[in-house]
């Protein structure tokens, strides 16, 4: 999913929608959201003018005379939008995603009176109600949340303080943008940058979007730099073999570990055999968890469901001694469910200080996405000072690097003196 919000400052001319749909086409979005539009109409032609697929729908507010503006674009083949809202400052679209991840995203335009400013954060107020834990919110918000993201500096204003608040109340993730630190110029000799678009996202839409990340994009036709949202998947390439430490309260792991390793037999040197027996050992393992423990996240939500539905046919006509046995023995099950879960997310996410018991697997979610954004590598620097983007020609030149960093020439020295250990830099997403 790309999502993209750019304030395009006027969609009037010809050749100035010509360009937009150039770029917009360049970006992949699925959805875009632009701000002041300066159209007092979104027709079917002016749509078409300024989106590349054929298949789209909108949702708009209309321009006051020559200011303002506010639509959002998405392309019905990627996107499902199940209802929409529209207000003074925000329009926002629910959208279906895979089974019970129906999300929200609003996009915004934010005005520049200070009187106006507080029904614009009243309006996002009310949005947060509607739109549950699963909410994207993006634009031109008007103001920077920082006196940093302000290059002439200055003091910190009650504007300032008052959308930090409602991030705050909100609890919403504010991530880092990549390529730039400011969006808006004001074009002038005594130039002045401020941070005014972004993105903000809740740890429940993070939970559905792990990935995502924040880039500005080329400055053109416009004072403020294009912001896209990028949420497609890294491919990470095969899944090493990692030990569950899960594994480890089954009654039945040890014994059947200590069977399994007992019935490998191998003919070779010492180390050869032991590797063996760890390669044979690790698919029986892998077998043993998919059938013993399947989908954990999957079979909690089944023994909800029947521990909710055996509650409410309490509450009617009562149950009789079975089925509350029944509910007990589910019960039992969601417990033993709950700690494994617990021991998986302490275990990926690494944290030592973690204490049996503790069930905030949202915080955990949150830290092993945060070390996944920080292990990705989006383009590195190869020895010629050239830029690689492309992800199989970085898997090329890391590939390169470490037969070149592990080689041997013909006198039998291994290649690592005389190596510039400065020729490759990574640069992370």
């Amino acid at each position: 999913m790309r999502i993209v919000t750019w304030n395009v400052r006027g969609l009037g001319r010809r050749r100035k929608r010509s360009m937009v749909k150039n770029l917009l086409v360049g970006f992949g979005a699925d959805i875009i959201i632009l701000q002041e539009t300066k159209k007092a109409e979104i027709d079917a032609r002016l749509v078409s003018s300024i989106w590349g697929a054929r298949f789209k729908d909108w949702v708009s507010i209309p321009a006051i005379g020559s200011a303002g503006g506010l639509v959002i674009i998405w392309n019905t083949r990627h996107v499902s939008v199940l209802e929409s809202v529209v207000g003074l400052f925000s329009v926002s679209i629910k959208i279906q995603g895979v089974t019970e991840t129906d999300w929200w995203l609003t996009g915004v335009y934010g005005p520049n009176g200070y009187r106006e400013r507080l029904s614009f954060w009243e309006e996002l107020a009310g949005l947060f109600g509607l739109c549950g834990p699963r909410w994207c919110i993006g634009g031109d918000f008007n103001v920077v949340r920082f006196v940093a993201e302000k290059s002439n500096g200055g003091r910190q204003t009650r504007s300032m303080t008052e959308f930090n608040n409602f991030i705050s109340e909100a609890n919403l993730v504010d991530s880092p943008l990549q390529n730039a630190n400011f969006t808006w110029s004001n074009n002038r000799e005594s130039i002045i940058w401020c941070r005014l678009d972004r993105f903000l996202f809740s740890t429940g839409w993070e939970e559905v979007f792990p990935g995502n990340r924040q880039i500005a994009l080329t400055r053109v036709t416009s004072n403020h730099c294009p912001v896209m949202m990028d949420t497609i998947k890294v491919k990470w390439g095969p899944c090493p073999f990692r030990f569950e430490n899960m594994w480890l309260e089954h009654s039945s792991f040890k014994d059947n570990f200590k069977k399994w390793w007992e019935e490998e037999n191998f003919h070779g040197w010492a180390g050869f055999t032991f590797m063996r027996k760890l390669r044979s050992l690790k698919v029986k393992v892998k077998v043993w968890s998919k059938e013993t423990f399947g989908d954990v996240k999957k079979e909690k939500r089944q023994v909800e469901d029947i521990i909710k539905q055996l509650d409410e046919e309490d509450r009617g006509v009562g149950l009789c001694e079975v089925k509350r046995r029944e509910r007990e023995d589910a019960r039992e099950k969601l417990e033993v469910i709950i700690v494994q879960e617990e021991c998986r997310w302490r275990q990926r996410a690494k944290q030592d200080w973690a204490k049996e018991g503790d069930s905030n697997t949202s915080f955990f979610h949150k830290i092993v996405n945060g070390r996944r954004k920080r292990n990705f590598i989006e383009r590195i620097e190869v020895g010629n000072g050239m830029l690689v983007e492309n992800e199989s020609m970085i898997e090329q030149e890391i590939l390169n690097f470490y037969k070149n960093l592990y080689s041997s020439d013909c006198d039998g020295n291994w290649g690592l003196e005389g190596l510039d250990w400065h020729q490759i830099s990574v640069e992370q997403g």
